[in-house]
């Protein structure tokens, strides 16, 4: 066998043949690195944006849940109507439902959903018991609050298309009628009170609102009876007035007392800027 002599020529050429395919696989390398880099990067940020939504939907679902239960045991037996009562219970079970799929393995959620499934049952087959009025004027304050939060949700159902706006207006609607009659009730346990403390001018004076809500916020229509009984109280106490005191003072100069008047316009107002993304 002929074998040719490695020449210092030869040597330089062959380390110059390799040095191109060595730069070349280390680019490739760097490359492919980077790409996987690239590639993790992207999808770690995915999964920690779907991890966060995952995150903030559970805290919402569980401040809508808190929420609804509140209300359930918030509103005094008899208060709501049927339709709204139906409308807590429903949230309520989505509310559990939605919850149920995200923590698998908490049972809680499917307890509380098989509950208030049967209470819905129940509910809807029992017939409309006739309004229960307050017996403490503390309660109105609580009461208008749960009423709000009530209010604003049917009203983001209604717009998202959730709820047919006829429907949705039916509902706010017996949701005003409510408020108007906290208020007036609250304003009539007063002058209950004033009476049995022989304060017939306060007593006056606080009819005097409960009728004023009535008249000026169109809730006249249904409220004729409470009205009418109203204005028979206010024309005793009046004469009682009359009789005990010929030359004293009217009753619209009694002292302040808390003013009622603008309460709904107020309740209205609230609910359009304080629209929260606790329903989104």
């Amino acid at each position: 066998m002929l074998y040719s002599p490695l020449t210092p020529k030869s040597i330089h050429s062959a380390k110059k043949d390799r040095r191109p395919m060595s730069s070349l696989l280390i680019a490739s390398i760097i490359f492919a690195l980077l790409v996987l880099l690239v590639g993790y990067a992207f999808v770690y940020q995915a999964l920690e944006k779907r991890r966060q939504r995952r995150q903030r939907l559970l805290t919402a679902l569980k401040h809508r849940q808190r929420n609804f239960k509140f209300m359930l045991s918030g509103f005094p037996d008899g208060f709501l109507t049927k339709d709204l009562t139906l409308i807590i219970y429903r949230a309520l079970l989505d509310a559990c439902e939605q919850l149920s799929r995200l923590e698998p393995n908490e049972s809680a959620h499917m307890q509380d959903f098989t509950q208030y499934s049967a209470e819905l049952e129940e509910i809807k087959h029992r017939p409309q018991a006739e309004r229960t009025r307050l017996d403490k004027p503390e309660q109105a304050g609580e009461i208008r609050k749960l009423l709000q939060e009530l209010y604003r949700f049917i009203a983001l159902q209604a717009e998202r298309g959730n709820l047919g706006q006829a429907q949705g207006q039916t509902y706010r609607e017996q949701i005003k009628r409510l408020a108007l009659q906290v208020s007036v009730d609250a304003n009539a346990i007063q002058a209950r009170q004033a009476q049995s403390a022989g304060k017939p001018r306060l007593a006056i004076h606080f009819y005097n609102l409960a009728r004023k809500q009535i008249t000026q916020e169109k809730g006249g229509q249904g409220y004729q009876k409470q009205l009418a009984q109203i204005n028979g109280i206010i024309k005793k106490l009046e004469a009682q007035l009359a009789q005990e005191e010929p030359n004293g003072p009217t009753a619209a100069s009694e002292g302040a007392a808390p003013e009622e008047e603008k309460e709904w316009k107020d309740f209205e107002q609230e609910t359009d800027w304080k629209k929260k993304q606790l329903y989104d």
